[in-house]
């Protein structure tokens, strides 16, 4: 089909992060709109407390003011992914059709399944990749078939085509290692908006029934979310991690569905890349995985 649109990983960094220590939990306010995810959620996210083991040093102006702004944009990814920006009421459910290796490049591609939204707008498609400021439109005239497939119908003006009447439309993506597309369809009229999220190629680990993953919310890994799934409720945890020697353990507790999410950032001082260890431990699991940074 030729009613598609392509998202590329182009890897270019757009800020440096000082210091493995830095460790925030999620409390996110909701926000308003794409154009506002990055700007707003004031209130920085509190730290866990370290344990003996690792004592931070204290942070100099630049970092802290490095801290304080992948404070936002953690929360604003965070409030993207968790669907709490949309109109309410929608959502949308991705469908993986392929998943394939061209010329060594991982490609997946997606139908969208949209649900509560009218089905009698004309929508455009808007990706906001992970290293740009600002969303852009791939792709104008999109319309919402009975189903909730997201299609080129191809049957009046300001309609979209493809090569038949409502040609689903193919949402491709050439990922890096666990890297987050933030994406959106919004009406016309912009009265409808509807933002959601994907980690085609996640970088994830499970261990008796629980997950960790660490998503790439910029270009080289300055800033990740860490998230953890299937632990008990308001259960006791401890986060690990190391890189390049430099240790930290904190202790903290999964939320009232048994998770847990949390801003990570890996890069150390003086260092350009490098890998990480992690891993997130309760009384009944201990998931662990290693990523790398600074590529």
């Amino acid at each position: 089909m030729n009613c598609r649109t392509m998202s590329y990983s182009l890897g270019i960094s757009v800020l440096v992060l000082v210091g493995l220590g830095c460790l925030l939990s999620a409390q996110q306010q909701p926000l308003e709109g794409p154009e506002k995810t990055n700007a707003q959620g004031n209130q920085q996210a509190s730290q866990n407390k370290p344990s003996q083991t690792s004592q931070p040093q204290a942070m100099s102006k630049e970092d802290s003011d490095a801290t304080d702004m992948a404070t936002k944009l953690f929360k604003g990814d965070l409030a993207w992914m968790q669907n709490k920006l949309s109109t309410p009421g929608t959502s949308v459910e991705l469908h993986e059709v392929s998943r394939k290796r061209t010329d060594g490049k991982l490609v997946v591609q997606y139908e969208a399944f949209v649900k509560g939204a009218p089905t009698d707008q004309i929508y455009r498609y808007l990706n906001w990749p992970i290293n740009q400021s600002a969303p852009s439109t791939d792709l104008e005239g999109v319309t919402i078939g009975n189903n909730g497939l997201v299609i080129c119908a191809g049957r009046t003006p300001g309609q979209c085509s493809g090569e038949k009447p409502d040609d689903p439309v193919d949402l491709t993506f050439l990922p890096a290692k666990g890297e987050l597309y933030r994406l959106a369809f919004v009406s016309a009229n912009d009265s409808v908006k509807i933002l959601f999220a994907v980690v085609p190629d996640p970088i994830v680990a499970s261990n008796k029934g629980c997950s960790l993953e660490v998503v790439r919310l910029m270009a080289k890994f300055e800033l990740g979310m860490l998230r953890g799934k299937g632990f008990e409720p308001n259960q006791e945890v401890q986060f690990w991690g190391e890189s390049y020697g430099e240790s930290h353990t904190l202790k903290a507790k999964t939320d009232a569905n048994g998770e847990y999410v949390a801003a990570l950032l890996p890069f150390v001082k003086g260092k350009t890349s490098g890998k990480m260890d992690l891993s997130l431990k309760s009384a009944s699991c201990s998931p662990s995985l290693s990523f790398e940074w600074g590529k």
